[in-house]
């Protein structure tokens, strides 16, 4: 795929626009573009907007962030463009596409065009989207479910109304509102609804077996998600992180107690292997590559070379430089490096 001089659109409001004129890659970074681990489900991310500030946000997200980020929008035409060229290169036919983020996905502002338009590619089979529902509304829902989406991934860690806004870091949350979602959901489309709570042992211990019961009275899936620490995550203070052998045995007993599957893995939503895209470049390599953007996080920027992005940890350059540089990590067509 041909790329162009880069052009960085910048809003009033500072938001920036990544379209075929930034001359940036849609695969190679790990906040926007598409991500291939090397299965028929592809990741991919829109924007890095978040609305709320999760006191166990993987990625320190939202409002209240430590580090503050860039608020980044994909133009849905170029980020199309690289579904196809992603799809073309795995050479699968039966794509599951999954709309994630580092921020909220369902604030991406070209949503239900992207999502009918993705349902136009023949490979694409199943399409899903994560969501912290918050942003949701009968009028949206029903777009959505026009558009031809497959399955929400839904962000609910508690019922307890208290408990939930603290988890969310805002006082907006409105756990009554995700209920009534779900609700409508499940009565008026045919989006499947799987509920997936973050498991904070010692913080929402009592809240889980809300989430399951809920998920058996509205015949939604649940997949229960073990609390972890990344490199830019916000800690829960009051969280226990404990072993994958001791967050197993907690979902065998309450599968014992409600009766219901809640160990669950790929095979369990029909995610497959399927060939990997080819890396094009490979850990400790040397490579020398122009500076196309800013990254994510105020101390990276986005390098291009090979028709990849590369995020160049530690580097702040301008538009246009050449750079040498060292890979570092070159996992999933994800490349990171260093100037040297």
């Amino acid at each position: 795929m041909q790329t162009v001089t880069a052009q960085i659109k910048v809003s009033d409001e500072g938001t920036i626009k990544i379209d075929k004129t930034s001359g940036i890659p849609l695969v190679g970074l790990l906040h926007i573009g598409v991500i291939d681990r090397g299965s028929n489900l592809l990741q991919v991310r829109t924007s890095t907007a978040c609305n709320m500030s999760c006191t166990f946000c993987s990625t320190d997200a939202g409002p209240y962030a430590k580090i503050k980020k860039k608020n980044i929008v994909v133009d849905p035409d170029y980020l199309l463009d690289w579904v196809n060229e992603v799809i073309a290169l795995k050479e699968c036919d039966n794509i599951e596409i999954n709309l994630d983020s580092m921020g909220e996905p369902s604030a991406y502002p070209y949503l239900i065009e992207f999502i009918e338009r993705m349902k136009e590619i023949p490979e694409v089979h199943f399409v899903s989207m994560q969501t912290n529902g918050t942003l949701l509304t009968p009028e949206k829902i029903d777009a959505l479910a026009k558009a031809g989406l497959h399955r929400i991934n839904l962000s609910v860690h508690g019922l307890s109304e208290e408990l939930a806004k603290y988890l969310f870091g805002s006082h907006r949350y409105d756990v009554n509102k995700i209920k009534a979602s779900i609700q409508y959901i499940r009565t008026n489309t045919a989006i499947e609804v799987n509920l997936t709570p973050v498991y904070l042992p010692g913080v929402n211990d009592a809240e889980i077996p809300k989430l399951i019961q809920l998920a058996k009275e509205t015949g939604c899936r649940i997949s229960i998600q073990k609390y972890e620490l990344y490199k830019y995550s916000r800690k829960e203070r009051d969280a226990e992180r404990i072993s994958w052998y001791h967050f197993y045995k907690q979902l065998e007993t309450w599968e014992k107690e409600f009766g219901m599957k809640l160990k669950i893995g790929p095979h369990d939503f029909n995610v497959k292997r399927a060939k990997k895209i080819p890396l094009v470049f490979r850990k400790g390599e040397i490579i020398y590559a122009e500076i196309r953007g800013t990254g994510w996080l105020p101390d990276e920027s986005i390098a291009v070379a090979k028709d990849r992005s590369i995020t160049v940890l530690d580097h702040q350059g301008n538009i246009g430089d050449k750079v040498k540089l060292k890979i570092i990590s070159a996992e999933n067509s994800i490349y990171l490096a260093k100037k040297i």
